[in-house]
């Protein structure tokens, strides 16, 4: 499992052309730019704040950043990998707009980078670069990657895990699995599935007969959890923290509708969003799975079964997996849910592209169609930037932040049942209108107008 400067063939037969001894020679000219591209895309495709889960993510991070954060039975402050690090950048640069989604953009951009590498090392670099596209322009990584959700954060640790496997687990096997294990326990941390690529690497370890990168793996992750659940006892007395805080979240009518669907959830959901091409996955899905499939007939398992362990066995836990310890309870179904299992599948439908690729006689045709995939996944990056869940608020509460800057006002008053939503949207997006203590009047007063959305009801003179 050591590093490979020349990997060996995918198939028997394959012989690198010309395009191939290219890519190999400019190989770290051509990461720059896609990994430069995936970041620029990014950002021309930004959404930002969307009034949703990221509000609660940006509290907790908050608390982290004033040294006043205690542990509540809430999913939300206990994904440590999330309002850590955005707690961090808060302390670093202040609480604004960019700096809430300064961590999963990062952790979205890095992902590409990380992508090509684990390529090159798997498959090749033409492979890898490939991969490595497909990421960069994939709509549901672009879109997420400048909002404040967990998976883009947690996905960069997951990949950060697979590369220490595959670059140092032959060289430093109890080192390499130990670092492994950590980096999926913070994955784990921030995002509960990613636990199950554990068992996945693991599976691929035992396989190899690579006993002490199964065990150090182990050992991470139980070191992480342990640390987790000592760290609970101690601020809490509660040593099964966690399992409670999902019990209450549980406990809510959304998760209670889950349940009430279990056979579209559990057999329709997600092979609908997966197969089907729209906004939020383009062509990419649907390519990457047909590409995938044909890629395992073509090569041999030493070559797909990591990446196929990798998708597979976490893909299982989403979509048959409980949420709950004492009874079955599916976890929800959301496009986001599932961006942690498409890496591997890129590495794969790379790997199978790069070797169809080979056949002169349809090498024009797989490089349109893969040129369709990117150019959509571009397209539809950019048709779902700054929209849904409260995006047409946080955008008209964007003008009235930058109209109280304009008139130095400093206290606000947000009226209507909305407040509770609005304030701390205001509070990201200008962190010095504070709200009013009601000893004196307001510099400014917001409400909503004839058609709910955000207006200045009434501000002090300039």
């Amino acid at each position: 499992m050591g590093r490979q400067s020349q990997p060996a063939p995918l198939v028997a037969g394959a012989r690198p052309g010309p395009i191939a001894a290219s890519l190999e020679t400019n190989y770290w000219k051509y990461f720059s730019l896609i990994v430069a591209a995936a970041f620029f895309l990014r950002l021309a495709c930004f959404t930002g704040l969307i009034g949703s889960d990221d509000l609660a993510y940006s509290r907790y991070a908050q608390l982290v950043a004033q040294f006043r954060y205690k542990p509540e039975l809430s999913q939300f402050a206990l994904r440590f990998g999330v309002i850590v690090p955005v707690g961090i950048i808060y302390k670093l640069f202040g609480i604004a707009e960019w700096t809430t989604i300064l961590a999963p953009l990062l952790a979205s951009t890095a992902s590409v980078g990380m992508l090509i590498l684990a390529g090159r090392n798997l498959f090749g670099s033409q492979a890898a670069l490939l991969a490595g596209i497909l990421l960069a322009t994939f709509p549901a990584d672009i879109r997420y990657a400048t909002i404040l959700v967990p998976e883009p954060i947690a996905g960069a640790f997951i990949l950060a895990a697979v590369l220490t496997y595959l670059y140092w687990g032959t060289g430093y096997p109890v080192g390499a699995g130990l670092v492994c294990g950590l980096l999926i326990g913070i994955a784990y941390l921030t995002k509960e599935p990613s636990l199950f690529v554990a068992p996945a690497l693991m599976i691929d370890a035992l396989v190899r007969r690579q006993w002490r990168v199964f065990f150090g793996i182990a050992a991470g992750v139980l070191l992480i959890v342990g640390l987790e659940h000592t760290y609970y006892l101690i601020a809490t007395g509660d040593l099964m923290f966690r399992p409670h805080a999902m019990a209450q979240h549980n406990s809510s009518s959304y998760m209670f509708n889950v349940n009430q669907h279990l056979r579209w959830r559990l057999f329709e959901a997600y092979p609908k969003i997966m197969l089907t091409p729209a906004t939020a996955f383009g062509v990419h899905s649907l390519f990457a799975i047909v590409l995938a499939v044909i890629g395992i007939f073509l090569m041999k398992s030493e070559k797909w079964r990591l990446p196929v362990l990798w998708a597979a066995v976490p893909w299982i836990y989403l979509n048959f997996g409980t949420s709950s310890l004492t009874h079955y309870w599916a976890l929800p179904a959301g496009d986001r849910y599932l961006l942690s299992i498409y890496p591997p599948l890129f590495l794969l439908s790379a790997a199978a592209l790069t070797f169809l690729n080979s056949v002169r006689s349809r090498t024009t045709l797989l490089r349109i169609a893969f040129g369709i995939v990117v150019g959509s996944g571009i397209c539809c990056g950019f048709l779902s930037r700054g929209r849904g869940w409260r995006t047409g608020i946080v955008k008209e509460l964007r003008v009235v932040a930058h109209e109280a800057r304009s008139r130095k006002s400093r206290t606000v008053v947000v009226e209507g049942d909305t407040s509770h939503t609005w304030a701390p949207i205001l509070a990201i997006l200008d962190h010095d209108l504070r709200p009013s203590s009601g000893s004196e009047p307001p510099d400014l007063v917001v409400g909503p107008d004839a058609s709910g959305q955000p207006n200045v009801m009434s501000a002090s003179k300039p």
